[in-house]
C-alpha cells in the first residue's frame, strides 16, 4: 500500500459517502466523520515519515507506518461492510413500504429492532478504528514528524501510447562498450581444435551494462556472418522452466521437438538439431545459478555434431567460474565522459548543444552519483526529462537526500529510488503490483487494468472509463520492484517473513509449497489478493472462511472442479478469474458477491449453465464466457448496467434466457461478443443506440453443415436488425451463412452507419458471392477477408455501390489480408482505374501491407496496385499466379512462397528484401538494384536457378563496396556443396559479405 495515495482516495470517498442513504439507515455518520478527520491529520505527516523510514536507520518509523497500514486496510473493509449492509436494509425497507399501511408500521418497527445489533456491531468497529488512529496520531510526537500539504491525486490524461523497442540502445555510448564488444567477438570467433563447444561469460553488478554488451555482440556483423544458424537469445533469470528453455533453443537451431515434453527427450533433440557443419551462437542472459548450464545445456551442446559458442551474463563471477567459462569479461563502469555523453544524448537534441554545455558541470556531478552504471543513468535521465532543464532544478535534484538512502538494496540506491520517488502516488501503488510477477513475465495490459480497478487503485474521473485510466497508468509505470513487504511472488518470502508483517497479496509460483503458503497466509487473516493461476489448490469452506478479505482471486488454468457455496461469503471480492478450469457449475451464492466487478469463466469446457443469480451482480463491469459451452445467459442481463465488456453472450430462444433486445439497455458496453446467431427473435433493431460500443464480434451458427434456404433467409433477416452504433471501431463477422450481407452494409450509406470503423474482419463467410462496398469507409485501416469461400471476383463494386460517387477508395486502409478464398479467380479495379484513365479516383493512398495466402485460383494481381504506396507484399500458395509485376514504386519487402507456376517477377528499384520459397518455375526476376537481403529456399532443386546466378554475377560486378548485403540459401546438400570453396558457384558466392547457408538433408 502507498499510504499517501490510499488515504487521499479514501478521504475523498468518505467525504461523499457519509451523506449517502446507506449511512443514514446504519446510524454511523458521526463515527465516519471522525474517522475522516483523524485520517486527514495523519495524512499531513506521511511524507516526512516515509523519508525517515529510510533515512534514520531505525525501525520505529517503519513500524508506525506498518500499524497505520493495518488500520487503513481495516477501515477499507468496514466501508465495504457499510455499503453492503446499508444497501440490504434499504432494499428491505423499500419492500416493506409496498405493503399495507398497517403492516408497514409493524414491519418498520420490527425492522428497526432487528437492525439494532447490526448498527451496534458496525458502529463499534468504526469506534475501534478511530481509537487506533488516535493512538497512532499521538505516537507521532516521538518521531518529530513535520506537516506537509496533502497532494491531490493527479488527473490522468488519456493518450494513445505506442511503445517501441530495439535490441541495441542507440543512447548507450562510450569507447568502453565498443572495445569490449569487439574484443569478445574476436575471442568468440577463434577456432580451437577439439573445442567445438566453448562458453564465455560477462559478469558485473546489476545495472552495469552486461545485457547491453551482450546485445552489441549478438547483433555484431561478424557474428551474423560467421554463424550459419540464426543466433539464439535466452533470458534465464531466477525463475525459469527447463522445458521451455530447451524448446526455445531447439526452435532457434531449426529443430523440431514435436510432442516431446520431457527434459531427456528434448535434450536429445537439441543435440541432434545442430548438425555437422552448422555453427550456433547462444546467449544465456541473466544467469543466477550454474544449474541451467551444468544440468540442462552442457551435455546436449557438447555432444552435438556442430560448433557452438555460448555467451552468458551473470552478476556472480563464481557462477561463471563454475560454468567453466574459457574467458570471463568483468564489465567496468562507464567513464565520466561516456556517462555524460549518455545522459546528454537522452536529454538534449543536437540543436540544443548550447543548453547542454551550460548544464554540463552539474551533469558531470550527477553522472558521478550514478557511479558509471548505465541503468542508473537511464533512470536519472527519465526523471530529468519530466523536469525543467534549469540550473536551479538540477541543483535541487543533485542535492536530494534520496541519493544517500542506505537501507535500500545496493542496486536500487540513488537514481533508481529517485525515479520511484518522483512518481505520483497513484502510480507508485500500481507499479509495486508488478512485484507479484516473476522477472521477464509477459505483462498483459488489460489484465492489469482489471486488477488495479478491482484493488481500488484507480479513481474515476468525470466521464473517462475507469479501465482506460488504469491502462494509462500501466503505460506510465515502470517495472522496477522496490517494495515487497506486503506482496510476495513465490514461496521463500512467506516462510521466512516475520509475524509483524501481514501479507496482503501473494502470487503462487511453487506447486509443492502452495498448500503451506496458503495456510500460512490464510492464518494471518489479511490476504486481499491471491494469484494462483496454473497451480492446483483446493478451495473448501474452511479455507474460504479464512480468506474472507479477498478482493482478487485468480485460480485460472487449474483442475478445480467445484466452487463451494461459501464463495458467496467473500463480500469484498471484486475480481474472480476461473478461465480454463474444470468447473461444472457455479453456485447460486455467487449472487451475494455484490462488489464483484470482473468475472472470467472463459474456456471452461465442462460448464454448461450459468446460475440465475448472476444477474444480481449489479457492479459487474466485465463478464467473459468465450469458448465455454453454456447454452444461454439467464434472463435479466439488462440489470447489469455497469457492464462495459461482455464476451460470449449466447443467443437462445427459451423462456429463461436473456434476449438480444436486452442488450440495448447496456449503455456502458464497449466490448461485445455475441454467439449462436441463427434467426430473429423479434423485429427490434439491436445495438444501434449503444453510444460507447467500440468492439463488436458477431458469431453465426448453422444447425447443419448445409443450411436450407429457409435458414439462409432467417439469418439474413436477423442480420438486417443488428445495426451497430456509430461509435464502432473494431468489427468482426464470423460464420455468416446468408447469401447476402445486410441491407445497411450494401447501401451507399454504409459509411454513415459506421463512420469510425478502423478494423473489419470477415471470417468463414459461407454463401455470399460478393463483398460489401468497403472502399467508402472513411476511417478503415485494417481489412481481413478470411475464408470467404464463395467469392469468385473482387471488382470495382468493392469500392462503393456507385464508383463514380467517390473520389478516394479506401482512403486510410493500411493493411489488407486475403486468406483462404478458395474460389477467388479475379481481382480487378476496373478498366478505368487499371489504365489510369480515371484521374478523379484515388486508390489505396495509405496502403502499406498486402498479404494473400492460399488463393489457389487467383490468376493475377490488379494492375492498379502499382499506384499505391505499399511497402510490403506477401503471397503464399497462389498456384495459378504466373507473374508479379507493376509493383508499387515504394515496395521494400517481397515474400513469395509456394507459387508453383510463377515465372516472372518484375520488382521495383526500391526493393530491399526479397524472400523466395519453393517457387520452382520462377525463371525471370528483374530490377533488384537496391537489394540488401535475399532469402532463397528450395528443397527440390539440384542447382541454383538461372535468375539467381545471374543476379549474383551482376552483384559481384556492381557492389564491391556494399558490406551490408546478406544472402541466405536453404537448399539440398548437392546445391550446398556447389556453393562452397571449390564448388561451381564459389566464384559468385565468395564476394558476398554475409552468407548464411542452411543445408536440408
Amino acid at each position: 500500500m502507498i499510504l499517501d495515495a490510499f488515504m487521499s482516495k479514501f478521504s475523498n470517498l468518505l467525504a461523499d459517502f457519509v451523506y449517502e442513504e446507506v449511512i443514514r439507515v446504519l446510524c454511523v455518520k458521526d463515527e465516519l466523520q471522525t474517522l475522516g478527520c483523524r485520517m486527514r491529520k495523519i495524512q499531513c505527516l506521511l511524507n516526512d515519515a516515509e523519508k525517515k523510514k529510510f533515512g534514520d536507520g531505525e525501525s520505529s518509523t517503519e513500524l508506525w507506518l506498518s500499524e497505520l497500514k493495518d488500520v487503513m486496510y481495516d477501515a477499507d473493509d468496514i466501508i465495504d461492510l457499510c455499503r453492503i449492509e446499508g444497501t440490504r436494509l434499504l432494499a428491505d425497507q423499500n419492500l416493506e413500504s409496498r405493503t399495507s399501511s398497517a403492516r408497514c408500521d409493524f414491519s418498520a418497527v420490527f425492522s428497526c429492532f432487528t437492525s439494532v445489533p447490526l448498527h451496534y456491531e458496525i458502529g463499534n468497529r468504526i469506534k475501534e478504528i478511530n481509537e487506533r488512529l488516535k493512538q497512532i496520531y499521538e505516537d507521532t510526537e516521538r518521531f518529530k514528524l513535520e506537516k506537509s500539504t496533502i497532494s491531490e491525486t493527479p488527473h490522468i490524461t488519456l493518450v494513445d501510447s505506442r511503445q517501441t523497442s530495439s535490441m541495441d540502445d542507440p543512447f548507450v555510448v562510450g569507447r568502453e562498450v565498443e572495445v569490449a564488444a569487439n574484443n569478445l567477438v574476436n575471442r568468440l570467433l577463434e577456432e580451437k581444435v577439439n573445442e567445438k563447444c566453448r562458453l564465455f561469460a560477462v559478469t558485473g553488478m546489476g545495472g552495469i551494462g552486461k545485457t547491453t554488451l551482450a546485445q552489441k555482440i549478438f547483433n555484431h556483423p561478424k557474428i551474423k556472418t560467421f554463424f550459419n544458424l540464426d543466433p539464439v537469445w535466452v533470458c534465464v533469470s531466477q525463475t525459469y522452466s527447463e522445458i521451455e528453455l530447451l524448446k526455445h533453443v531447439i526452435e532457434g537451431a531449426k529443430g523440431r521437438y514435436g510432442d516431446y515434453n520431457t527434459k531427456s527427450k528434448l535434450q536429445t533433440v537439441l543435440s541432434d538439431s545442430i548438425a555437422s557443419g552448422q555453427r550456433l551462437f547462444l546467449v544465456l542472459d541473466d544467469v543466477w545459478r550454474v544449474d541451467v548450464w551444468v544440468d540442462l545445456f552442457r551435455v546436449p551442446l557438447y555432444y552435438s555434431k556442430g560448433s557452438v559458442r555460448i555467451l552468458t551474463t551473470t552478476r556472480d563471477e563464481n557462477v561463471a567460474k563454475e560454468m567453466q567459462a574459457v574467458y570471463i569479461h568483468p564489465v567496468t563502469h562507464l567513464s565520466e565522459q561516456s556517462s555524460w555523453d549518455m545522459l546528454r544524448r537522452r536529454l538534449f537534441s543536437e540543436e540544443e548543444e548550447e543548453l547542454a554545455n551550460g548544464l554540463k558541470e552539474l551533469g558531470l556531478k550527477l553522472v558521478n552519483k550514478c557511479k558509471g552504471l548505465p541503468l542508473a543513468i537511464k533512470v536519472t535521465a527519465g526523471v530529468l526529462l519530466r523536469k525543467p532543464r534549469t540550473t536551479k532544478v538540477w541543483k535541487n535534484f543533485l542535492n536530494s537526500n534520496a541519493w544517500s538512502i542506505y537501507n535500500l538494496p545496493r542496486e536500487l540506491r540513488g537514481a533508481l529510488f529517485l525515479s520511484f520517488e518522483d512518481l505520483p502516488s497513484h502510480l507508485k501503488q500500481c507499479f509495486l503490483y508488478f512485484s507479484l510477477y516473476p522477472e521477464d513475465a509477459r505483462l498483459d495490459l488489460h489484465e492489469f487494468a482489471q486488477l488495479w480497478v478491482a484493488e481500488g487503485f484507480i479513481t474515476k474521473q468525470q466521464d473517462s472509463l475507469i479501465e482506460d485510466l488504469a491502462e494509462e497508468c500501466f503505460n506510465e509505470s515502470l517495472a522496477v520492484f522496490l517494495s515487497k513487504e506486503e506482496a510476495s511472488f513465490g514461496a521463500s518470502k512467506v516462510r521466512n517473513s516475520t509475524t509483524s508483517i501481514k501479507l496482503r497479496r501473494i502470487s503462487i509460483a511453487n506447486q509443492k509449497a502452495a498448500v503451506e503458503i496458503l495456510n500460512s497466509v490464510a492464518n494471518q487473516g489479511a490476504l486481499r489478493t491471491l494469484l494462483a493461476s496454473r497451480f492446483d489448490l483446493s478451495l473448501d469452506d474452511e479455507r474460504l472462511r479464512r480468506l474472507s478479505h479477498l478482493r482478487v482471486l485468480d485460480i485460472s488454468w487449474t483442475h478445480i472442479q467445484v466452487i463451494p457455496d461459501s464463495i458467496g461469503n467473500l463480500m469484498h471480492l471484486r475480481y474472480l478469474n476461473l478461465n480454463y478450469t474444470d468447473i461444472t457449475t457455479i453456485p447460486e451464492s455467487i449472487g451475494q458477491l455484490t462488489n464483484l466487478q470482473f468475472l472470467d469463466i472463459s474456456s471452461c469446457q465442462n460448464l454448461r449453465q450459468l446460475p440465475n443469480e448472476i444477474t444480481r451482480l449489479h457492479n459487474l463491469r466485465h463478464l467473459g464466457i468465450l469458448q465455454s459451452p453454456v447454452s444461454f445467459i439467464p434472463k435479466g442481463i439488462d440489470k447489469l448496467q455497469q457492464l462495459n465488456s461482455l464476451s460470449g453472450f449466447v443467443v437462445a430462444n427459451n423462456d429463461s434466457s436473456s434476449k438480444l433486445e436486452e442488450l440495448n439497455s447496456l449503455k456502458q458496453i464497449r466490448i461485445l461478443n455475441i454467439g449462436n446467431l441463427k434467426r430473429p427473435q423479434s423485429g427490434t433493431i439491436v445495438l444501434k443506440e449503444l453510444p460507447k460500443l467500440s468492439t463488436l464480434t458477431l458469431e453465426f451458427s448453422m444447425d447443419s453443415s448445409s443450411p436450407s434456404e429457409e435458414q439462409e433467409l432467417a439469418v439474413q433477416e436477423l442480420f438486417d436488425k443488428i445495426i451497430p452504433s456509430q461509435s464502432l471501431e473494431d468489427f468482426t463477422i464470423s460464420g455468416f451463412f446468408g447469401c447476402r450481407f445486410p441491407n445497411w452494409m450494401v447501401s451507399s450509406s454504409f459509411k454513415i452507419y459506421v463512420p469510425n470503423l478502423t478494423k473489419l474482419v470477415f471470417r468463414d463467410i459461407k454463401s455470399c458471392t460478393q463483398l460489401p462496398p468497403l472502399g467508402q469507409l472513411p476511417e478503415l485501416r485494417q481489412l481481413y477477408i478470411q475464408r470467404a469461400t464463395k467469392v469468385k471476383k473482387i471488382g470495382p463494386e468493392y469500392f462503393a455501390s456507385d464508383v463514380n460517387s467517390i473520389k478516394i477508395a479506401f482512403p486510410k486502409l493500411e493493411q489488407l489480408e486475403i486468406l483462404s478464398c478458395d474460389e477467388l479467380e479475379e481481382w480487378s479495379f476496373g478498366i478505368e482505374v487499371e489504365q489510369n484513365t480515371s484521374p478523379r479516383l484515388k486508390l489505396l493512398p495509405c496502403l502499406q501491407k498486402l498479404t494473400i495466402i492460399f488463393c489457389p485460383l487467383l490468376k493475377q494481381l490488379p494492375e492498379g496496385l502499382k499506384y499505391s504506396p505499399m511497402t510490403y507484399l506477401r503471397i503464399i500458395q497462389a498456384r495459378r499466379l504466373k507473374s508479379v509485376d507493376n509493383l508499387p514504386a515504394k515496395i521494400e519487402k517481397l515474400h513469395l512462397s509456394h507459387c508453383e507456376n510463377l515465372k516472372k517477377v518484375c520488382c521495383a528499384p526500391t526493393l530491399k528484401v526479397f524472400d523466395v520459397d519453393a517457387c520452382g518455375a520462377l525463371s525471370c526476376v528483374e530490377k533488384l538494384d537496391s537489394l540488401q537481403e535475399l532469402y532463397f529456399l528450395d528443397m527440390n532443386m539440384d542447382s541454383l536457378p538461372e535468375w539467381l546466378l545471374k543476379f549474383l554475377q551482376q552483384w559481384g560486378l556492381q557492389n564491391d563496396s556494399n558490406d551490408d548485403f546478406l544472402l541466405q540459401l536453404t537448399c539440398r546438400e548437392k546445391v550446398f556443396r556447389e556453393c562452397l570453396k571449390g564448388g561451381s558457384h564459389w566464384d559468385l558466392i565468395q564476394h558476398i559479405p554475409q552468407v548464411k547457408m542452411l543445408e536440408v538433408c
